[in-house]
C-alpha cells in the first residue's frame, strides 16, 4: 500500500508539500469515505453479504453455544428402537401405549413431533392415552399446496386434534444454504390466515412472531434423550420423566427428518432435536435479537470510517495493522455479541475495509503520482549540478517516472554533499536553526568552540550564555532585528567574535530556518588592545621621562640634576628593551640553558645596588637553594628578576630592606622576593601582571606597568608560575617558581 516515510494521509503537515497536492488528497479522501459508505450501507440493507454472514454467524455459533435446558428431554425414535418394534411407520397403538407409560411419570407436557395426518384404525386408542396428559401435535403446510392453491395447511385427523392441548406448525425455515439458522414463532402463509403459532411456542406470541428469529443452538446431542424402546419397556425411571417438557421425534438417520444446523460441525441434527432448541430458546429467551436499522448502519460504517481516519494521520505500515485490527476487532464484536444473544454481522463492516484500503491506496497513489510527475518534469528543467551524470531515459511510464526521481535524488544529494562539505570547511562556528529557534545543524568548528551536543540547543539562548555579560543585551538586539549587518562582541573565555546572522529562504520563498556565522577574531582584538597600550605607551608612560628630561634641561633651569635625568632616561630604556622583548619573545623560539639560580639572582641585586644605596636601601640575599640549576634563557630571566627587584628597591622605604630568598623542594625553585613597603593596592592586584597595569584605578593605568606583565611572561615561557601578594607584615612579596633542571 505504499512504503512512504512520511504519514500517509493528506493532513501531513509537510512544509514543503504543494497545497494543491493536499487539497487534492482531501477531495479524494472525501469521495472514497462518501463511496464507501454508500456501498456498505446497500450491502447491509440488501444482504449482499448474507451468505458471508451466515458462514461467519455459524463458525461464531460453534465458538459459542447455548446450554441445554435440563428440563427438556427427548424420547427418540432411533436406530435402537427401529430394530425393535420394525419398520416406520409403527402402529398408532404404539404411540399411545408410550404416552401411557409417560403419563404415569407425570411429565410437564409432551409434545408428539409426528405427522398424524391420515386417519388409522389405532385413532382412539391414541386419542384416549392423549387425555391423561398436555400432549401437543404438529400441522404442516404445504407452500404452494395441492390443485393450484397458493398454500395448504394439513392439521392432525379430527380425532386426534379434539383431545391435543394444543396445535402449532413444524415448518422448518430453512436458508437458502439448506441450513436451519432460524424459526418462526408463529406461520402464517401469505399474510390470509390468523397466524398458527409453533409446536414449540410456549409463551404468548408476539407481534412480529411471523418474522423468523435467530437461534443460539447447544451442541448435537446435547439434551437429555432416552429411546422410544427403552420407555414401552418400562426401563426408564418415572423421575427422569417427571416434571420434564417431553418431545417425541425421529432421531434415526434412514427417517430423513435432519437438517443441517451451524453447530453441526458438516453433519445433520434430528428435527425433534431443533425443536428442542426453539423450546430451549422459549424457556431461556435464548433468540438472537439484532439492532435497529440505524445502530446496524452505525456499526457498520464504524470500521471503515475508522480506517479512513486512520489513513489521515497515521503512516501506511500502521495503517496496515491497524486495518488488520479492525477485522479481527469486528470479528470478536460480532462473537462476544452472539454469546449475549445479538448478532452484529461482521459482512457489511468487513467489505467496508476492504473497499476503502485498496481505494484510497489506488487514489492515493495516483494523486502522488500526478504531483510527482509535474515537479519532476519542473525540476528537469530548471538548472542541474553540472557534477550529476545524465541517466537515459525508458518509454515505459512507471520506469520512466522511477528514472526522473533517481536523478531528482541524485541532484538533491549531491547538492546536500556540496552544503554539507561548504559548511563543514568553514573555518568559524556556523550555526543552522529552524523557525522555532532550535539548532538543527552545525560545522566542526562550532563542535569545537561550544561543545558537541548542540542538535535541538535554542541558539539564541546559547549564544547569550557565551558572552560576557555586558555583551549579551547587544547581541539580543541584534539577533531581534539582524539587518544591522553583524556585531562584535567578547566571548566569557576571552575570546572576541564577529556574529552574522542569515535567513534560510526556501525554493518557494517562505523562510526555513537561520544561519548565525561567527568569525573568531580574538587575534585581530587583540591585536586593537595592543595597539592602544602601545599607543598609551608611546603618548603617556615613554613621554612623561622624555617630558620631564626636557624640563631639567630647560632654558630656565641654572643647575642641571643628572641623578634625576639619568633615572628619567633609564626607565624609558627599561620601558623600550621590555617592549621589544616582549615583541621578540612572541617570535622567537624558547632556547634553554642550565643556569643556577641563585647566581642569577645575586648578579640581578648587584647591578641595581647603585640604585638602591642612593636611598639606603639594603637587598638581602639567602640562598637555600644548594646551587639549584633552572632550565633558562639567561638573559630574559635575569631581565625578570632585574624588573622584580627594581620594583621593590622602588616601592620600599628610604635605609629599608629587600629580601630575596631563593629555595629548592622537590622538582622546583622558588624565588622569593619582599620589600617592606606599603603593599599592593587591592584594586589592582587581581590586574597586576596585566600590560600597563600599575597602582592606578582599575585598568585605565597611568603609571609604568609593562615591567610586571613582561616578567609574567618570561615565567610563563619557562614553564613557571608569578603570584603576588601582601605579606603579613607588611609590605609586598612575589614569589617566582621555576621547575628543576635535573639533567645539570
Amino acid at each position: 500500500m505504499g512504503n512512504e516515510p512520511e504519514p500517509s494521509g493528506p493532513a501531513a503537515d509537510d512544509p514543503g508539500a504543494s497545497a494543491g497536492l493536499r487539497r487534492r488528497f482531501r477531495i479524494e479522501w472525501l469521495w472514497v469515505t462518501a463511496l464507501s459508505s454508500a456501498l456498505v450501507i446497500a450491502a447491509l440493507i440488501s444482504g449482499w453479504t448474507r451468505p458471508a454472514d451466515d458462514l461467519l454467524y455459524d463458525a461464531a455459533m460453534r465458538a459459542a453455544p447455548v446450554e441445554a435446558d435440563p428440563g427438556i428431554l427427548i424420547v427418540a425414535i432411533d436406530e435402537p428402537s427401529l430394530a425393535t418394534l420394525g419398520r416406520w411407520p409403527w402402529p398408532r397403538r404404539l404411540h399411545a401405549e408410550l404416552l401411557d407409560r409417560l403419563a404415569a411419570a407425570r411429565p410437564q407436557s409432551v409434545a408428539l413431533d409426528l405427522l398424524l395426518t391420515e386417519p388409522e384404525a389405532d385413532d382412539p386408542s391414541l386419542a384416549a392415552a392423549m387425555q391423561s396428559l398436555r400432549v401437543h401435535l404438529p400441522a404442516q403446510f404445504l407452500v404452494p399446496g395441492r390443485d393450484g392453491k397458493p398454500f395448504e395447511r394439513i392439521d392432525p385427523v379430527r380425532a386426534l386434534a379434539l383431545q391435543a392441548a394444543g396445535i402449532g406448525h413444524a415448518n422448518t425455515a430453512i436458508d437458502s444454504d439448506g441450513t436451519v439458522r432460524a424459526a418462526s414463532l408463529c406461520y402464517a402463509p401469505g399474510g390470509r390466515i390468523a397466524p398458527l403459532p409453533h409446536l414449540m411456542a410456549l409463551r404468548p406470541l408476539t407481534r412480529d412472531c411471523t418474522t423468523p428469529r435467530r437461534l443460539r443452538f447447544a451442541r448435537p446431542e446435547s439434551f437429555a434423550t432416552i429411546s422410544y424402546v427403552s420407555v414401552l419397556r418400562g426401563e426408564v425411571p418415572p423421575a427422569l420423566i417427571a416434571g420434564r417438557r417431553v418431545l417425541i421425534g425421529m432421531t434415526a438417520q434412514g427417517l430423513g427428518d435432519r437438517y443441517p444446523v451451524p453447530v453441526s460441525d458438516g453433519g445433520n441434527m434430528p428435527g425433534v432435536e431443533i425443536n428442542a432448541n426453539i423450546a430451549n430458546a422459549q424457556m431461556q429467551d435464548g433468540w438472537v435479537r439484532s439492532l435497529p436499522l440505524a445502530g446496524q448502519i452505525g456499526l457498520a460504517l464504524a470500521p471503515a470510517w475508522l480506517l479512513m481516519i486512520g489513513f489521515w494521520r497515521i503512516r501506511p505500515r500502521t495503517a496496515s495493522l491497524l486495518a488488520i485490527a479492525l477485522m479481527l476487532g469486528t470479528l470478536a464484536l460480532s462473537t462476544a455479541a452472539l454469546a449475549a444473544n445479538w448478532w452484529i454481522a461482521p459482512g457489511p463492516a468487513l467489505l467496508g475495509i476492504a473497499l476503502v484500503y485498496p481505494l484510497w491506496g489506488w487514489r492515493r497513489l495516483q494523486a502522488t503520482s500526478d504531483y510527482m510527475r509535474g515537479e519532476l518534469s519542473s525540476l528537469e528543467r530548471e538548472a542541474a549540478l553540472p557534477l550529476t551524470p545524465a541517466i537515459a531515459t525508458d518509454s515505459d511510464h512507471v520506469t520512466r517516472q522511477a528514472e526522473q526521481l533517481a536523478r531528482a535524488i541524485a541532484q538533491l544529494r549531491d547538492l546536500k554533499r556540496l552544503v554539507s562539505d561548504a559548511l563543514a570547511g568553514l573555518p568559524d562556528p556556523a550555526l543552522v536553526s529552524d523557525m522555532a529557534g532550535r539548532i538543527v545543524l552545525t560545522n566542526s568548528a562550532a563542535n569545537f568552540a561550544f561543545g558537541e551536543a548542540l542538535d535541538g540547543v535554542e541558539v539564541d539562548g546559547l549564544l547569550a550564555d557565551i558572552a560576557q555579560p555586558a555583551a549579551r543585551a547587544p547581541i539580543a538586539a541584534y539577533l531581534a532585528s539582524p539587518a544591522s549587518g553583524h556585531i562584535e562582541f567578547e566571548a566569557r573565555d576571552g575570546r572576541a567574535f564577529v556574529l552574522r546572522r542569515a535567513e534560510i529562504v526556501g525554493a518557494d520563498g517562505a523562510p526555513r530556518g537561520r544561519i548565525d556565522y561567527l568569525t573568531d577574531i580574538t587575534v585581530i582584538a587583540q591585536a586593537r588592545r595592543d595597539r592602544e597600550r602601545m599607543l598609551q605607551l608611546l603618548s603617556h608612560d615613554m613621554r612623561a621621562p622624555q617630558a620631564a628630561i626636557l624640563a631639567l634641561v630647560g632654558p630656565n633651569q641654572q643647575d642641571v640634576d643628572r641623578v634625576r635625568i639619568a633615572r628619567h632616561a633609564r626607565q624609558t630604556l627599561t620601558l623600550a628593551d621590555s617592549f621589544v622583548d616582549l615583541a621578540r619573545m612572541q617570535e622567537r623560539s624558547f632556547e634553554p640553558e642550565p643556569v643556577i639560580a641563585a647566581d642569577l639572582a645575586s648578579e640581578a641585586a648587584d647591578s641595581l645596588w647603585p640604585l638602591a644605596q642612593l636611598r639606603g636601601v639594603q637587598i638581602s640575599i639567602s640562598d637555600n637553594s644548594d646551587c639549584a640549576f633552572v632550565s633558562a634563557e639567561r638573559e630574559s630571566l635575569f631581565r625578570a628578576i632585574v624588573n622584580l627587584i627594581d620594583n621593590a628597591v622602588k616601592y620600599s622605604p628610604d635605609a629599608g630592606t629587600v629580601t630575596v630568598r631563593i629555595d629548592a623542594a622537590g622538582e622546583q625553585v622558588r624565588l622569593t622576593i619582599r620589600d617592606q613597603g606599603k603593599g599592593i593596592s587591592p584594586v589592582i592586584l587581581p590586574h597586576l601582571f596585566e600590560r600597563f597595569a600599575s597602582e592606578s584605578a582599575g585598568h585605565a593605568v597611568k603609571g609604568v606597568g609593562l615591567g610586571l606583565n613582561y616578567v609574567a611572561a618570561v615565567v610563563q615561557r619557562h614553564g613557571g608560575t608569578i603570584a603576588a601578594h601582601n605579606a603579613a607584615q607588611g609590605g609586598a612579596e612575589f614569589i617566582l617558581i621555576l621547575p628543576l633542571d635535573r639533567a645539570s
